[in-house]
């Protein structure tokens, strides 16, 4: 793996971490700004635009409570100036006094700009095994 792209994805963890426990600042910082960044986010709706997005980052961590306990990673492409990752981010996530397991089933897209590696992708959905 890219050297710098590996330096990322170790702030990436650390920033998505303190996003659920309440920070979004730190996550935030890893996203592109340009227009047409985009999150489709496991609590539902989709945003575009660098605005909408930093809102919708705010808002989650406002309302969602957990603490990260590993990011799995499944898949990562790097083409030149893009690269994917398909991960599985663990958490125990705390609701109404309780604690439960869940994990996230997350696509994210990242393109160099300015030197370094932002975030313009972002999907999530709650991973639930099918059985098989």
């Amino acid at each position: 793996m890219d050297a710098a792209f590996a330096a990322f994805r170790k702030q990436f963890e650390t920033a998505i971490a303190a996003q659920l426990a309440g920070d979004s600042v730190p996550f935030k910082a890893l996203w592109s700004h340009k227009p047409d960044v985009m999150i489709f986010g496991a609590q539902g709706g989709m945003e575009k635009g660098w605005p909408e997005v930093g809102d919708r980052l705010d808002w989650v961590s406002g309302v969602v409570r957990a603490r990260l306990t590993s990011v799995e990673n499944v898949s990562t492409v790097i083409n030149g100036t893009i690269a994917l990752t398909a991960d599985y981010e663990h958490m125990v996530r705390s609701l109404d006094g309780r604690e439960f397991e869940r994990t996230l089933r997350v696509t994210q897209g990242y393109r160099f700009e300015d030197g370094q590696w932002k975030i313009f992708y972002r999907h999530g959905d709650e991973f639930r095994p099918s059985g098989r």
